[in-house]
Formats: C-alpha cells, structure tokens, sequence
C-alpha cells in the first residue's frame, strides 16, 4: 500500500497504541534503572559516612590514648585474648630525676589515674562520655581484645589491642536500609 504526502491518511488507532505501548515498556525499563542508581548512590554514600565516623571515633581514641600516654593496661591474665566492653588504662609510674648523677628512673606513683575505653548503649565511651554521634549505633557483637607482651603483676606494660566495630544505622528508617557491617583495627602500646 503506497501513501503519498499529499493524503490526509494518518496512523491508525492500533499503530498509535503500539507505539505508546512500547514507549511506556522503555520508559519504564530506563525509570527502573535511574531509580536503582540512585538507591545504590544513596546507600554506598551512608556506608561511607558510618565508615569515616567509626574511623574517627577510633583516630579520637588513639590519640587520647597518645595525650594520657598510659604506663599499662589494667587488667589480669584471664581477660587477654577475651572479647571484652571495657579496658582501663593506668598511669601509674611517675620519672624520678637524680640530680647528683642525672640519671632519670621510674618509680611508683603515689596515685594511679585511669583512663576507661568502652561501649555501652550502642556507644563508643570514653571516661564515660560518648565519642559517637547517635547515627552510629554499634551491634552488640563490639568488642575490645588485647594480647599482652610484657606483664607487671595485674598491669600489662605492652602488647596490642584489637577492636571491633560492628556498625549499624542509626538513622535507619526502613526506606534504605543498611545491613551492618564489621571494621577492626589493632594498634600496639
């Protein structure tokens, strides 16, 4: 069948809905697939978000740890290697100068001072106060452990201590959800 331009002929009813018909069907596809992207956007964007406060919340430790400059970890054989809430750190020795030979040594301290590291509540504390903002909740699977290399009665003078964060959303409103995830670092004192 030959049309020419200069008939009044135009598209079928039927051709006219077969073209809307397959219109819609990509449309749709492409809509499904925009919207995919931009779930995928949204959720690598709040993982990285929990994942750079946790790596704060620990930076934040380590460096108190630094400031405190602790003498040990207090704290007896049966708790090493243990998935432990809490550890405390002791200072407990203080530089004794001997002006005569100049000669600096260490001796007992007349006071211990404490410093607490643990997690409560879903929280990172530190002497109590928590270090992580309430969008970063920690799953109760959060734990410290620690390796002693050198003891001193009940205070371990040097080895490493594990932690593990096993983070949640706090903000988690069922739209985008994010399953947890673990992160864990190891420093040495």
């Amino acid at each position: 069948m030959r049309r020419s331009v200069n008939t009044q002929d135009g598209m079928t009813l039927v051709e006219l809905l077969a073209a809307i018909s397959i219109s819609m069907l990509i449309i749709g596809a492409i809509y499904t697939v925009f919207l995919a992207g931009i779930r995928v956007y949204q959720h690598i964007g709040i993982e990285s978000e929990l994942r750079s406060e946790a790596d704060y919340a620990v930076a934040r430790i380590m460096n108190a740890l630094y400031m405190f400059s602790p003498d040990g970890l207090e704290a007896d054989r049966s708790q090493e290697n243990k998935t432990l809430s809490q550890l405390s750190f002791v200072k407990n020795e203080q530089f004794k100068t001997n002006n005569q030979v100049g000669l600096v040594s260490r001796e007992t301290a007349a006071q211990s001072v404490h410093q607490i590291i643990s997690i409560k509540d879903g929280k990172l504390m530190m002497d109590g106060e928590a270090i992580t903002s309430t969008r970063l909740l920690l799953d109760d699977s959060s734990s410290f452990s620690f390796r002693c290399a050198r003891r001193d009665g009940e205070i371990c003078r040097s080895g490493v201590i594990t932690i593990i964060l096993t983070i949640k959303d706090g903000n988690n409103n069922g739209m985008l959800s994010i399953k947890p995830f673990t992160l864990q670092t190891e420093f040495g004192f």
